[in-house]
């Protein structure tokens, strides 16, 4: 049982990593084996459209014009049984860098064969080896819990299209709000992103979000990717 963990901060030790780092403690806990990428550590090109992996009906990992670390990233989640997708909140959405991350696995990893309520040339998974369980952790640099559906619009848009993606289910997400260690001042909200800390509360539901994303994978209990699972919120 393996669980990959897809990091899309700019910043190597700040919150989201730590966040990451103790949902795969809880994961190993289960018995998973874990690796962690960050993925501004890695060559990945922006997207040029240049319709390559559309084209390719056949593949499993459908090729592209660029040569980067991104084959090199979706071999990685073939090969792996669950996947971590983590990210700060920026302008009320996912990194820029885990946007042009996932529009770069777009069609590499599904091809233009599905059909949804009778509209052919939809995508559909390529990856049909197994099913795959995702998961989610987005933090926020100083929007309380109560204000999440106004900032954290990214974690909406990752479950609608990574089960997909991966063939498999979205499973649990969790959304790390802001926390001061004291009341601030009005001269300090300007500078409230370098004094925001995580909580005792945060990192045991991130190791909990790992924990339930491991059992999930280990009792066999993520279905395939099926289209009505993605109209299911819908309804």
């Amino acid at each position: 049982m393996k669980v990959l963990a897809l990091n899309a901060t700019y910043r190597t030790n700040g919150t989201t990593t730590s966040l990451v780092n103790k949902a795969l403690e809880g994961a190993e806990m289960v018995g998973a084996q874990t690796e962690h990428l960050l993925l501004k550590d890695y060559d990945i090109r922006y997207c040029t459209n240049c319709l390559k992996c559309y084209g390719d009906l056949e593949s499993e990992i459908a090729p592209c014009t660029h040569d980067d670390d991104m084959t090199f990233i979706l071999e990685k989640i073939k090969d792996a049984d669950g996947v971590l997708l983590g990210s700060p909140v920026h302008s009320g959405f996912v990194t820029g860098l885990m946007y042009v991350f996932m529009e770069r696995l777009c069609f590499r990893l599904a091809r233009p064969t599905g059909e949804i309520f009778g509209l052919k040339g939809c995508p559909e998974p390529r990856l049909t080896d197994k099913p795959r369980a995702s998961a989610s952790i987005v933090t926020a640099g100083w929007v309380p819990e109560e204000m999440r559906q106004y900032c954290d619009q990214g974690t909406e848009w990752l479950k609608e299209n990574v089960p997909m993606f991966f063939n498999g289910e979205f499973v649990i997400d969790q959304y790390a709000a802001a926390y001061f260690p004291q009341e601030l001042k009005d001269d300090e909200w300007s500078k409230a992103f370098f004094l925001r800390k995580l909580t005792k509360a945060q990192l045991q539901e991130a190791f909990e979000l790992g924990k339930t994303l491991a059992f999930r994978i280990s009792e066999g209990k993520v279905r395939a990717f099926d289209p009505a699972m993605a109209l299911e919120g819908l309804e």
